[in-house]
């Protein structure tokens, strides 16, 4: 039996590191080939696996050592950016010219369905399925974030008759993974560290926009089981139709995450004050630095495409989700996080 190669972007970050952990509980004897940006994160993964692990050093606009490397792998995941055009295109030049059966799933975000920040502008009701709304979501306007490289992703497909793909559009993910260098996520990691400077919380607007959400562990479930799908040849949506949202729960409302956000750091002595300020979005940016979409925004995503193949999310519960705010700022508080840079853990 031949063995799988798979070739990773990303396997430092917080998505990939997850999804590679995954990946080698199920298929300890698999060839990993990891694109890293350096020397020092190359060590760092092989320090921390013990299996067949290859790095090479590089990094998005490595284009040559990226079509090299993805004619070499039966699987290819891009977890490092689901938005750098340069990239993909290498990537697709490279798999329309295989002649094996291979698999690249590219990560997206929910942020492509996200309405705005102008309440004049927000449906807070629409909720968005991977299965009833696909043409809708494949007809996206180019200015929606991440739109245009899911445009392009979903191109392999048609111009091969051996490339199967998967985009998988996660909303706001939670939880410490279990990958090998940065271990936690953007929205809720990113509005804690800016409360701690500014020394309190804010909201957009009212602050009742509401997104979507998922354990990073049920996250990295996903990724392996359209892999375990691939493998075996068994059927699962791809190219047009295979769009998969991930979420689990019920979404949660971005001022009830500022207000729980804000009551932890002030037990924990991160901030004095527990007081929310309601800011329009140049004002979140002016004064936080953030960019006001991702707590400004509404959205809503139904993970049914994923549900109909056989992923069952087991840690994306609203009890956890609220839960782990707290392991998560006692996570960065542990780390150094609030106090300059994050370190590598």
């Amino acid at each position: 039996m031949t063995t799988t190669k798979l070739f990773i972007l990303g396997a430092t970050g917080y998505i990939g590191g997850e999804v590679l952990h995954k990946f080698l509980l199920q298929y300890p004897d698999a060839h990993v080939i990891a694109l890293v940006r350096t020397q020092a994160k190359a060590d760092l993964l092989k320090q921390a696996i013990n299996g067949n692990l290859e790095t090479v050093i590089g990094d998005l606009n490595s284009l040559d050592v990226i079509e090299e490397n993805v004619a070499k792998a039966d699987i290819v995941i891009n977890a490092a950016s689901n938005n750098h055009l340069p990239s993909l295109e290498a990537i697709k030049t490279s798999l329309i010219a295989k002649k094996t059966r291979t698999l690249f799933i590219q990560t997206s975000g929910a942020g492509v369905i996200a309405d705005s920040t102008d309440p004049t502008k927000q449906n807070p009701n629409k909720v968005y399925s991977d299965v009833k709304d696909i043409d809708e979501i494949n007809s996206l306007p180019d200015s929606q974030p991440h739109r245009l490289a899911d445009k392009l992703v979903q191109t392999f497909k048609e111009s091969s008759k051996v490339v199967e793909t998967a985009i998988i559009s996660p909303p706001t993910i939670f939880g410490v993974s279990n990958g090998f260098d940065h271990k936690t996520s953007v929205q809720i990691p990113l509005l804690a560290k800016a409360i701690t400077k500014v020394g309190y919380s804010f909201t957009v607007y009212k602050g009742d926009t509401y997104w979507s959400h998922v354990h990073i562990s049920d996250l990295g479930d996903l990724y392996v089981l359209i892999i375990e799908k691939f493998l075996k040849q068994q059927d699962f949506p791809s190219g047009y139709k295979g769009y998969y949202f991930a979420a689990g729960g019920t979404p949660h409302s971005w001022k009830d995450v500022s207000v729980a956000v804000s009551k932890l750091l002030v037990e924990k002595k991160l901030i004095s004050s527990d007081k929310i300020e309601q800011l329009n979005p140049d004002q979140v940016q002016k004064v936080f630095g953030l960019p006001a979409l991702f707590w400004g925004s509404n959205a809503k995503t139904d993970a049914d495409l994923g549900k109909q193949i056989g992923w069952e999310p087991k840690k994306s519960s609203d009890k956890e989700f609220w839960e782990d705010i707290e392991i998560e700022i006692d996570y960065l508080k542990k780390t150094g996080y609030f106090e300059g840079e994050l370190k590598s853990h």
